[in-house]
């Protein structure tokens, strides 16, 4: 986008504490996984720069993209995959290669090759990975899809506010992603968190 509206919905450093209590301070980053990991002060700015980005001014929408990323990176420990540490799958929403490709090439098109498309061998998967590894992109990366891979859900009342139910629906039909109560927990204090 080449305007950003106004209204767009920016959290707080104290809700995004509350939202995500395991990324306050130094979060869940050690010596051992330095490399991707982040905490809620980098977060947070990389969040709101986002929503800046993509345009996001639903509440609703922010706390679903909050809570789908604080859960698929382990609350923000995790930039690739680790477990079982498949090529080519990162962001701090776990994209798959498939998707990772495209938003390197909606972000780096003089950089992002057409042919790393159909890529399989693990350099090149890890190595298209890494140009969206950055704070603002990894964070950035369920905003795009939100606003690029899913836009009946973007600006249109279907992520609703407050709505758990919305929340399922886009994670299962919409990112294709499983369903549990450790998901619905994570979205359950990112909305009460950003209510306050």
């Amino acid at each position: 986008p080449t305007t950003t509206p106004s209204d767009v919905y920016q959290i707080t450093a104290s809700q995004l504490d509350a939202a995500v209590p395991a990324g306050k301070g130094s979060g869940k980053c050690t010596a051992d996984n330095s490399d991707g990991c982040a905490n809620n002060e980098q977060a947070l700015v990389a969040l709101n720069n986002a929503a800046q980005k993509y345009g996001v001014t639903e509440r609703g929408e922010v706390v679903a993209m909050i809570a789908l990323m604080a859960f698929e990176s382990g609350s923000w420990q995790y930039n690739v995959n680790e477990f079982p540490g498949r090529a080519g799958q990162g962001t701090k929403a776990m994209f798959m290669y498939p998707f990772i490709y495209k938003y390197a090439k909606a972000l780096y098109p003089d950089k992002v090759q057409d042919a790393w498309e159909s890529a399989t061998d693990d350099l090149t998967m890890n190595n298209v990975r890494a140009m969206v590894l950055g704070d603002d992109d990894s964070f950035g990366s369920a905003f795009w899809y939100l606003t690029t891979q899913a836009p009946e859900y973007h600006n249109t009342g279907k992520l609703k506010d407050g709505d758990l139910a919305s929340f399922k629906e886009y994670c299962t039909s919409a990112v294709g992603a499983g369903w549990d109560d450790d998901r619905q927990k994570g979205w359950e204090a990112v909305n009460s968190a950003l209510s306050a």
